[in-house]
């Protein structure tokens, strides 16, 4: 699995929109709210709480989109991470 890098994550009341890039080409990713609670345990009540746990689990969640892409999930539209399982 190539490595990807994130871009722009912006918090929204859904979760969390970013842009992925693997091998020069962009993708756009929307990540649950669910998805990352469920990783720490708790609910997050602000968009400040929800990006401070977006950042602790940055690699985690490029791992996770990567794999989406190897799956064949990428293309012109959005990658919806429902959750952050390998």
């Amino acid at each position: 699995m190539a490595s990807l890098s994130i871009s722009n994550p912006v918090a929204s009341l859904d979760g969390i929109e970013f842009i992925g890039t693997r091998g020069g080409v962009d993708q756009k990713f929307v990540l649950y709210r669910d998805g990352l609670e469920d990783l720490e345990y708790k609910l997050f009540e602000t968009d400040d709480a929800l990006m401070q746990a977006f950042s602790r689990h940055r690699s985690h969640i490029a791992e996770v989109a990567a794999k989406a892409l190897d799956e064949g999930r990428g293309g012109p539209k959005i990658v919806i991470l429902e959750n952050l399982m390998l």
